[in-house]
């Protein structure tokens, strides 16, 4: 369809190029024998008045006059030879013309259209497809950013694309090719809180971790530009903790860690840090008290079940991994009970109720004993909970199947 248009697009384009030679101009040719015929007879009217005055004689008179008519004469006959002669001199420009018209059209569409965008946007979706075990997945990996880096190359205002390419080096360990990638992401978007982070981050490690003066130029800029950016937060933080400052460390790493997921492993080290800074300061680290939610579980009475099956509570984070950060195993038979669920009922240590604010409260009367969810359980949840607000007493009927 798109080369369609395209033809189309041509030939209308050579239309304007044939016009110019096929036309005729003439109104443009009457227009100039106007003008001399003119010219002739206000030479003409002067010349009688010199007559008339005796400033000229007859003889002289009579020899201008045929002079004047000579050149009018001359003059009406040379722009129909012109226009004669114009088509045998210039009429190889209009095949060369067409020729060239597609030749051009279709490469500046190559340099300047977005046929190889295009391109990597396909092999993008391409490699989504391949398993890692694919042999050919390393060669089109290879391929694909190859073709990026040459686009980015063409197109240094695109952003996406060096930003693909620094993601890759940091991959391959490669940081200087990751700076270089950010920089000039940067270049085309200087404002970008984000890339200014990302690049402050990258400088830093390649400087093993030493605040040089280039270091602390990419902190601060990124910085000015958005003090809330948690990879700069922990870099200002690092940077107060060697310059002993332990408040002000302690307050950057806080701030950053709001904005965190609690479990994360980077979130992790700032509460490791924060503590550090705790101590040179002489505070014992406040203990983080663990959650306790109580919840009352039944099963409808409509529900026939064994009272040998199994019931299983648990509590999800709301947004994160499935595995549950609590959960306990109950016997149908025993229900309603109330139970409480804890940082003792981790089912990983280090991944508890501590690490989330929000939670997802579960419970399931498992048809086949199975603590991986199947269809034909019966089941009652509790969306969201907020461990911040205090109140931690639930209650779940068990009354839905799963489909």
């Amino acid at each position: 369809m798109i080369w369609w248009l395209i033809a189309g697009l041509l030939l209308l384009a050579s239309l304007f190029l044939v016009y110019p030679f096929v036309r005729h101009d003439k109104a443009e040719v009457q227009d100039d024998a106007d003008a001399n015929l003119q010219i002739f007879r206000d030479q003409q009217a002067q010349l009688e008045s010199q007559l008339q005055q005796q400033e000229i004689k007859q003889p002289q008179y009579d020899q201008l006059i045929a002079e004047a008519k000579q050149l009018l004469l001359l003059n009406s006959q040379k722009p129909q030879a012109d226009e004669n002669q114009a088509p045998r001199k210039s009429g190889w420009l209009l095949p060369v013309s067409l020729l060239l018209l597609p030749i051009f059209c279709l490469a500046s569409y190559h340099y300047l259209g977005a046929a190889a965008d295009e391109k990597i946007l396909k092999m993008l979706e391409q490699n989504t497809q391949l398993s890692v075990d694919d042999p050919q997945a390393q060669f089109k990996q290879q391929e694909l950013f190859s073709a990026i880096e040459k686009r980015a190359a063409q197109r240094p205002d695109n952003i996406y694309y060096w930003i693909l390419l620094a993601k890759r080096a940091v991959q391959q360990n490669d940081l200087s090719s990751a700076q270089y990638h950010y920089a000039q992401a940067i270049k085309a978007s200087p404002e970008d809180s984000y890339l200014l982070a990302q690049y402050a981050e990258i400088t830093f490690m390649l400087a093993d971790s030493q605040f040089t003066d280039e270091v602390n130029r990419a902190i601060d800029k990124a910085f000015a530009i958005d003090s809330s950016n948690p990879t700069v937060l922990g870099l200002k933080g690092i940077q107060a903790f060697e310059t002993e400052q332990w408040q002000l460390a302690i307050t950057y790493w806080q701030e950053a860690s709001r904005q965190m997921d609690h479990g994360s492993p980077t979130a992790t080290a700032l509460k490791t840090g924060i503590a550090r800074a705790q101590k040179r300061l002489g505070i014992e680290p406040e203990q983080q008290l663990s959650p306790q939610v109580e919840i009352s579980v039944s099963i409808d009475k409509a529900i026939q079940f064994d009272p040998n099956q199994t019931v299983f509570v648990a509590l999800v984070a709301v947004s994160g991994a499935p595995m549950p950060l609590a959960a306990k195993k109950l016997r149908a038979g025993d229900l309603p009970t109330t139970i409480t669920l804890s940082n003792s009922d981790a089912v990983m240590e280090g991944y508890n109720l501590s690490s989330v604010n929000e939670v997802k409260a579960v419970a399931r009367l498992s048809e086949t004993g199975s603590a991986t969810p199947q269809v034909g359980d019966w089941e009652a949840a509790i969306q969201r909970v907020d461990l911040s607000s205090g109140k931690y007493s639930l209650a779940l009927e068990i009354s839905r199947q799963r489909l």
